[in-house]
């Protein structure tokens, strides 16, 4: 009659082979969407025409980030496939791009097996990337704004430039909200259609308050920023 050893042995191994041939290198991905993803269109693209991004290179178009997503893998998946996972998750909401944001290993659950009749437990090494989905925008203001406000850079004959705002001076709000970090720009600039006129209150080089009309321009090939 086979003893518990045996049988334990027996259903481990069982267990572990089909573990390891049916989940070999797999995650499972998540997604939560934001309050811009009704506001703009969605994009109609397969996970393979995903495109990705890092903070080392990040999108070179004006964008709106529609959801988080995250990917989680099993001991066996390597960062490929966490990147096809974040690629699937960000076309189930109708993104056109992927930029990933972090990554880390959590040790997770353990799983026991018997060796000469002692009890070995292993804990499981479970990879995970997370990152924002999104559209590019129709729309380009022109200026490189900091989370501070401050203007970073400004595009020659945008509509930025062309209503006088200059590197160095201090955006305060954008049609009367007021400018803490610059997910602003997506909620009030980004989602716009061009010709949508914005208000920007700013403080010029010599600290004086004013507002501008900025009448914003459809991007193209040549006007990314």
């Amino acid at each position: 009659m086979e003893s518990v050893i045996s049988k334990a042995v027996r259903l481990t191994t069982v267990f572990f082979i089909l573990t390891v041939m049916t989940g070999c290198g797999m995650a499972r991905g998540v997604h939560e969407v934001n309050s811009l993803a009704n506001a703009v269109p969605k994009a109609n693209k397969l996970a393979v025409e995903i495109e990705v991004f890092t903070q080392d290179n990040p999108p070179l178009k004006p964008v709106l980030f529609i959801a988080n997503v995250a990917a989680h893998g099993n001991g066996y998946a390597d960062k490929n496939v966490l990147i096809d996972t974040l690629k699937e998750e960000a076309s189930k909401v109708g993104a056109e791009f992927v930029f990933i944001t972090n990554q880390e290993i959590s040790n997770d659950e353990v799983i026991g097996s018997y060796g000469n009749g002692v009890m070995i437990s292993n804990q499981i090494k479970r990879p995970h990337l997370y990152g924002l989905a999104g559209v590019y925008s129709k729309v380009r203001l022109g200026a490189n704004i900091a989370n501070d406000g401050v203007i970073k850079y400004v595009s020659a004959e945008s509509p930025a430039d062309n209503v006088g705002l200059k590197e160095g001076m201090k955006v305060l709000s954008i049609n009367g909200k007021y400018f803490n970090n610059t997910s602003l720009l997506q909620r009030e600039v980004s989602n716009k259609s061009p010709g949508d006129v914005v208000i920007i209150e700013y403080l010029d080089h010599t600290d004086r308050k004013a507002k501008v009309d900025v009448i914003l321009e459809a991007v193209s090939s040549t006007n990314n920023e």
